[in-house]
């Protein structure tokens, strides 16, 4: 009899302490300090007017060149701490389709980022996209492009 309440009582402090200390949808683990390097060029990125929650928004990629672009939808978002950009440690799925941006063109991407991140807490943010272009036969040439906002 004794064993048995001593088992029940081990197993109701594993399952307590397995639920009990995960990390909840509202917390994520803040990386490393980001070595991701911005470039300024001529594909901008922007966050379209009202469409900014804590779980999601709707990007507008800009393509102010005469080259085209190709860009994928892979995403990663960063949090700013004490001054400098930090990694948020989350394992992210993307399928990985190559899309056109054209000259002179725009295109808006959804994106919705619960499933990952999580609900944003209050805080500093950036959304980085990773985009290439031809440069040779052949020879891609990739770079990142980001857009900061802010939950309030």
């Amino acid at each position: 009899m004794k064993k048995t309440i001593l088992t029940i009582l081990l197993c109701g402090f594993l399952v307590l302490g397995i639920t009990g200390c995960g990390k909840t949808k509202n917390e994520f683990d803040i990386g490393d300090k980001s070595d991701i390097i911005i470039s300024e060029n001529d594909i901008t990125m922007s966050i379209k007017d009202g469409t900014l929650t804590a779980t999601s928004a709707t990007i507008i990629l800009t393509n102010n060149s005469d080259k085209d672009f190709q860009y994928g939808n892979p995403y990663e978002i960063e949090i700013k701490k004490d001054g400098e950009w930090h990694k948020i440690n989350v394992e992210l799925n993307f399928t990985l389709p190559a899309f056109d941006l054209k000259a002179g063109e725009s295109k808006e991407i959804k994106l919705g980022w619960k499933v990952g991140y999580g609900k944003l807490a209050s805080g500093t943010y950036r959304i980085i996209k990773h985009v290439s272009y031809e440069k040779e036969e052949g020879n891609f040439e990739t770079f990142n492009i980001a857009v900061e906002f802010n939950i309030d």
